[in-house]
């Protein structure tokens, strides 16, 4: 799992990545197609499936540690 920075937005209906950072490269987010829970023992983890266009990221989210990771990646190129 690559770590990776997220701007994610904060509201009434949720949480929502905005941007992720990978490297140098900055990713805008288009699109969030899918958003699931799983839980961890006492912890919640959410799974974002998200895309820009071209990419699609499935990233996660741990509500303890508040740590984003990558979990799956795919290209259209």
């Amino acid at each position: 799992m690559e770590s990776v920075e997220v701007i994610a937005s904060f509201g009434k209906n949720g949480v929502f990545p905005r941007v992720i950072k990978l490297g140098e490269r900055a990713y805008k987010i288009l699109k969030v197609n899918l958003i699931h829970t799983i839980k961890e023992g006492a912890v919640r983890i959410y799974f974002f499936s998200v895309s820009d266009g071209t990419n699609a990221w499935k990233l996660g989210f741990n509500t303890e540690s508040l740590r984003w990771w990558v979990e799956d990646y795919a290209s259209a190129s």
